[in-house]
């Protein structure tokens, strides 16, 4: 019959002072961490595009404002030579007929800083135009962006100022248009690549939850069970080093078992041994006391009365070590455990336990008639109620102990494959401190006979007070 066995002492770790973290799922962070880099990138690439783009329309601005100034100034020569009217100064038609670039606006300030003409012709109004982010962007990266100016001037005389202005919104759509196509084709390809990847990482990762079951089945005292064989090396790794540690532990915990059934074994052959030895002879020589106390207080009432007294004290002295030796030799090993079995020794166990607590405490006893048990294996189950009804008679203060045994088939019939043995009471429970030492030593000895035997136990807390113990051990350990 397959068991787990519950280790003393063994508990998952725990640090409350520690901070506990959140746990991050690798698919959800790796594809986060491909979109932000696919976004810094993109990012980074509008910003080199924007700066690109507004030096080009410095340089296309600068340009432009040279060729306008110089077709000014050609203008005046004309003037001064009579081939133009003063009037006509600044002759605008052939200014804008020079050829302004798309999203400029020129215009010529006179020398007191009135604007007099003012084209932004290049300037197409009824273009595509970027998005407001992305023309916010590129207006609060180069808000300070004041046009290129030329000063109109001939022979000496300054006549005004040609200022050529780049539009931002018109670089931005610019802009916006020659990366409008490579940024969606970028966005679908991230989405794309991070579908695949979080695909890619479900169907590599999902043997991790084999990995997480063994763990578990480990991590609860399973170490019969070895964890399957992966394609992924790092988890083929994982599996390997869980499968060492686990036989190491199952064949330390094995010898563990077996060196405690040895000294169980050779406990219970002492107690038998001694338990023999204080019948035949303390048992002997209290029946003799007692034979010669009566003999002599029927000698003394004919012969010497005032003798009866000490006779009669001598009696009770040998009947009262009587009874202490009847519960000695009951603790030790019951007298009639080898001839009437577990059922009747519990019976007489929880006899005394009922007489030496003055009906303060009720004990019951649930059985069946008697279990058909080894010898090995019923010495030990009632080892193990002996602890456990000891526990709550002396140190959990209950006014009911309710203790039950029962067979466990594996199919419901035939022979018992195991025994189930239960101890409830309505006492104080489990100390939350370690103050009571033999509070808690009477519960470690009972994991560890438990433990040695291949077998189960387990303590639940009523909700109202007392406690619950539950053992199962094969029959065969």
């Amino acid at each position: 019959m397959p068991t787990i066995m519950t280790i003393p002492g063994l508990a998952r770790p725990t640090d409350t002072a520690r901070p506990k973290h959140r746990p991050i799922d690798l698919k959800r962070s790796l594809v986060l961490r491909i979109v932000l880099a696919a976004v810094l990138c993109l990012a980074a690439v509008s910003i080199f595009t924007l700066v690109e783009a507004h030096r080009d329309a410095d340089q296309r601005a600068a340009t432009t404002a040279d060729l306008v100034a110089r077709q000014l100034e050609l203008q005046l020569l004309r003037i001064n030579t009579g081939l133009d009217l003063a009037q006509r100064f600044p002759e605008w038609q052939t200014v804008a007929a020079t050829g302004i670039g798309d999203g400029q606006c020129v215009r010529f300030y006179a020398p007191g800083g009135d604007m007099q003409r003012s084209d932004c012709v290049g300037f197409q109004p009824n273009a595509e135009a970027a998005p407001g982010w992305f023309a916010a962007t590129s207006a609060a990266l180069f808000a300070s962006e004041e046009g290129v100016s030329r000063t109109v001037a001939y022979k000496g005389v300054e006549y005004g100022t040609v200022t050529v202005t780049p539009a931002p919104g018109a670089v931005a759509a610019r802009v916006w248009g020659a990366l409008k196509q490579p940024l969606l084709l970028t966005f679908l390809t991230v989405i794309a690549v991070s579908i695949l990847v979080y695909v890619a990482l479900t169907r590599a990762l999902a043997p991790t939850k084999d990995v997480i079951a063994g763990l578990n089945r480990l991590a609860a005292g399973d170490f019969s069970y070895r964890l399957p064989e992966f394609s992924l090396a790092e988890l083929q790794r994982i599996s390997e080093v869980s499968n060492q540690l686990a036989a190491k532990i199952e064949a330390t915990l094995a010898e563990r078992a077996d060196l405690s059934k040895r000294l169980m074994n050779t406990q219970e052959d002492e107690r038998r041994h001694l338990a023999r030895e204080l019948h035949d002879e303390f048992g002997q020589n209290l029946t003799a006391m007692a034979a010669l106390a009566a003999s002599i207080e029927h000698t003394a009432e004919d012969q010497c009365p005032v003798l009866i007294a000490e006779a009669r004290s001598l009696a009770h002295i040998a009947a009262g070590m009587m009874t202490s030796l009847r519960g000695t030799l009951l603790r030790l090993r019951p007298a009639d455990f080898d001839r009437f079995g577990l059922v009747e020794s519990l019976r007489q166990l929880v006899d005394m336990w009922s007489l030496s607590r003055r009906r303060e405490t009720r004990f019951e006893l649930d059985s069946p008639p008697e279990i058909a048990l080894p010898d090995t294996t019923a010495i030990h189950v009632f080892r193990i109620a002996q602890e456990g009804l000891t526990n709550a008679a002396r140190h959990a203060g209950a006014s009911h102990v309710r203790l039950s045994v029962e067979p466990v088939t594996s199919a419901g019939a035939g022979p018992p494959t195991g025994i189930s043995l239960t101890i409830e009471d309505n006492g104080t429970g489990r100390p939350v401190a370690v103050a009571d030492e033999t509070h808690g030593m009477g519960l470690m000895n009972m994991r560890e006979r438990v433990a040695a035997l291949g077998g189960s136990i387990s303590f639940d807390d009523a909700a109202g007070g007392g406690l619950k113990v539950r053992v199962l051990v094969p029959v065969n350990p």
